[in-house]
C-alpha cells in the first residue's frame, strides 16, 4: 500500500495546486495528525479502531490490518459417526428405554439440554421443529455427551377424546380376527402398533471426528432400518436419525440445513 503522505501529495497534484500550496497543506495535515496521536483520539467505525486526522477539510481514516479468520479445528479424537449410530440404535432399540425429560414444550427441552452442557448454538431446524416433541436425552457415547431431542413423525398419540398422551410407549393391539374364528380357536395374537420417532442428535464440532464443514450438503447414510442425515451449523454437528421409511425421511432431510 502507498505511503499516506504520497497519496495526499498525488491527490493534491491532481487538483492542479501550486507546489508550495500542496506542500503547505501536507505540512498542516502532518501537524494535525501528530496532535491527534498525542491526544490518542480514536473513533470506532463498524467495530474497528480507526485513527482519524483532518487535512484541508478531508477526513483521513487509517484502519488496522484485517484479522485473518481462525478456522474451526477438525477433531482428531472424539466420537465418529459409526459410534454415534451404534449408540443411538442400541439405546432406542431397548423397549424399556426412558428419556431424561418428557414434554411437548420445545423451549423447555432446549433449556434442559443446554443446562446439561449442550452447545449454546443448539437450535432445531424448521423441518423437524414443526413435529410434535416427545422429550430429550443426554446420552453418553464413548465418554462424550450427545444431546438428543425426540419428535413424533406422525404426531403425538392421542386418546379417544383427542387428548395428547406424550411419552406413551408403542401400543399392543389385536390382529384382525379371522371371519371363521369361533370359541374353539385361539385368540388373535397381539401386535405392536409402532410409534415412529425422529431423533435430533447434537454434539460440539470439536468432539466429532470427521465433522462436516459448515455449508457442506447434508450427508445421508443408512444402517439396517435406520436412516441418518448429518450436517453442521456453527460449532454444532447435527445428526437426524430415524427407523422410519427411508423415502419419508429423505423428504425431511432435503431441507434440514436450510
Amino acid at each position: 500500500m502507498d505511503n499516506p503522505e504520497k497519496q495526499f501529495r498525488d491527490f493534491y497534484e491532481r487538483q492542479s495546486l501550486a507546489p508550495d500550496r500542496a506542500a503547505a497543506i501536507l505540512a498542516e495535515g502532518q501537524k494535525l495528525a501528530a496532535a491527534h496521536r498525542r491526544q490518542k483520539v480514536w473513533w470506532r467505525t463498524a467495530g474497528l479502531a480507526a485513527a482519524v486526522s483532518v487535512v484541508g477539510g478531508l477526513v483521513w481514516i487509517t484502519l488496522p490490518d484485517p484479522v485473518e479468520p481462525i478456522p474451526i479445528q477438525i477433531a482428531e479424537t472424539g466420537v465418529n459417526l459409526p459410534a454415534l449410530q451404534d449408540g443411538v440404535m442400541a439405546f432406542f432399540g431397548d423397549p424399556g428405554y426412558e428419556l431424561d425429560q418428557i414434554s411437548l414444550n420445545q423451549p423447555e427441552l432446549l433449556a434442559y439440554l443446554k443446562s446439561q452442557g449442550a452447545p449454546a448454538g443448539l437450535s432445531v431446524p424448521e423441518a423437524i421443529g414443526a413435529l410434535d416433541n416427545l422429550g430429550c436425552e443426554v446420552l453418553n457415547v464413548e465418554g462424550h455427551q450427545v444431546y438428543i431431542m425426540c419428535f413424533y413423525l406422525d404426531g403425538v398419540p392421542r386418546d379417544a377424546d383427542g387428548v395428547a398422551m406424550p411419552g406413551k410407549k408403542p401400543m399392543m393391539v389385536a390382529a384382525a380376527p379371522s371371519p371363521a374364528l369361533d370359541e374353539s380357536e385361539t385368540a388373535p395374537p397381539m401386535m405392536k402398533k409402532p410409534t415412529t420417532l425422529v431423533h435430533l442428535l447434537t454434539i460440539p464440532r470439536d468432539q466429532f471426528v470427521g465433522a462436516p464443514q459448515v455449508g457442506d450438503p447434508v450427508s445421508m447414510s443408512q444402517d439396517g432400518e435406520w436412516s441418518f442425515a448429518t450436517w453442521a451449523q456453527g460449532d454444532v454437528v447435527y445428526v437426524a436419525a430415524t427407523p422410519a421409511d427411508a423415502e419419508r425421511f429423505v423428504k425431511i432431510a432435503a431441507s434440514l440445513s436450510s
